[in-house]
């Protein structure tokens, strides 16, 4: 039995925007419209973006738990302190870490710096031995986290929290978006699979048409042999060197001879007797 996975939600079809519409926020409105609402604890405009502790996954795993994308993925995310005396991010997820690359790009909103760009590369693997992939996030952070940051350092310290910031938001996305094809391919390879089963089953079974529905006759109803009466035997004619058989009657033959006129001794006869009339033993 073959079971399939439910479908996921789609937060973007949800929307009901007109054709041709679609979620792509700019750098300005991520951070403007729905960082600083979730930052200050209010709704964003619309419910479209998961709330997810990126950095406990692979990226390779956090489509599948975003509400909508196919090409890139959107998410809310805390972070967490190095080191508990520091203000440097925890980098580590899943299976390996995320590396910055390039420089800081401030995202300006009505005429001043509302918030951080960062962009990262995921590494496989433990540090400095990573491999590098293809996955890149961009992270956006506002631009006074510093400051909310340090406050927060000293609270965190009395209960040893490590909780850097409480919200960050990040797009995800594979550099040569190869994602989508490699999902493509996985669903055809086990639509594949589910032929190949179903071709293997029906090799194992008799198509109907090759059985003969035909029930096999009684042995009271098959016709026992003819046997001809031996005035009745027909002469074959010239058949070979042996067609003097064709006119022997076995009933005519004598008891104590074979079929060729030679005769027949019992095993169990007695031998003949000798002088004196004693059995010879």
């Amino acid at each position: 039995m073959v079971t399939t996975a439910a479908p996921r939600r789609d937060a973007e079809a949800e929307l009901n925007l007109p054709p041709g519409f679609r979620f792509h926020p700019t750098d300005e409105e991520l951070v403007a419209h729905y960082l600083c609402a979730r930052a200050a604890g209010r709704a964003p405009p619309v419910p479209i973006i998961a709330e997810v502790d990126l950095y406990r996954h692979d990226p390779w795993d956090l489509p599948e738990r975003a509400l909508f994308g196919r090409r890139e993925w959107y998410f809310f995310t805390p972070r967490d302190r190095k080191y508990p005396n520091g203000s440097r991010p925890n980098r580590a997820a899943g299976d390996g870490y995320w590396k910055a690359t390039g420089a800081d790009k401030p995202i300006q909103h009505k005429g001043r710096t509302l918030g951080i760009k960062k962009a990262l590369v995921f590494y496989h693997g433990k540090p400095p031995r990573g491999v590098k992939t293809e996955w890149i996030m961009h992270e956006y952070r506002l631009a006074d986290s510093g400051a909310a940051a340090k406050k927060k350092k000293n609270v965190n310290s009395s209960n040893g929290s490590l909780r850097l910031d409480d919200w960050v938001l990040c797009r995800l996305y594979h550099k040569k978006n190869e994602w989508e094809k490699m999902q493509q391919g996985k669903k055809e390879v086990e639509e594949e699979k589910e032929v190949e089963a179903a071709v293997s089953l029906s090799d194992t079974l008799t198509p109907e048409s090759d059985i003969d529905d035909g029930a096999f006759p009684a042995l009271e109803d098959m016709a026992p042999a003819a046997i001809l009466p031996k005035e009745e035997v027909q002469d074959f004619g010239n058949i070979g060197g042996d067609d003097w058989l064709a006119g022997i009657n076995l009933d005519d033959l004598p008891m104590d001879t074979d079929f060729f006129g030679n005769m027949l001794v019992s095993p169990a006869a007695p031998k003949p007797e000798q002088d004196g009339g004693f059995p010879f033993f």
